[in-house]
């Protein structure tokens, strides 16, 4: 009777019942995989794009160095706050690729202290982008 009772159970749909669930199943094992939404990371890398598209109208302004050394400061800060986050990979990579392209700015403006106007704007609209995408990414991230 009761493996009757399980052939009809079984046939009847439910374990339609249980691949339904999959989907929400599969959400919480994703948060178990990946950091969890990161306030200070998120604002961080806010700063960063805000200084950046900021400074770009004024990259023929001589106070665009203070610019460029305070965005590389924040991507330093940024980099070394993502980096022992568990399960952070997904941010930490990209964050070390922005923190990379600050460095190069940064290291431009220190070294010669005059830099092409157009290599400015360009390597600020690329900061800018990179720093949107990573927003973007660490903003899909489930809260706590």
């Amino acid at each position: 009777m009761k493996k009757l009772l399980f052939v009809l159970l079984f046939l009847s749909g439910l374990p339609l019942v249980f691949l339904s669930g999959c989907s929400s199943i599969q959400t919480v094992i994703d948060r178990f995989n990946i950091a969890q939404f990161d306030n200070n990371e998120y604002a961080m890398v806010n700063r960063i794009r805000t200084i950046a598209s900021e400074s770009g109208k004024e990259c023929d302004n001589p106070k665009i160095i203070l610019a460029s050394w305070e965005i590389y400061n924040t991507a330093t800060e940024l980099k070394n706050y993502s980096q022992y986050i568990p399960k952070n990979d997904q941010s930490y990579k990209p964050i070390s690729q922005l923190h990379e392209m600050t460095k190069e700015l940064n290291d431009k403006y220190v070294g010669t202290g005059k830099v092409n106007v157009k290599y400015c704007e360009l390597k600020l609209q690329s900061i800018t982008t990179s720093a949107e995408s990573i927003q973007k990414a660490i903003a899909k991230r489930p809260r706590p």
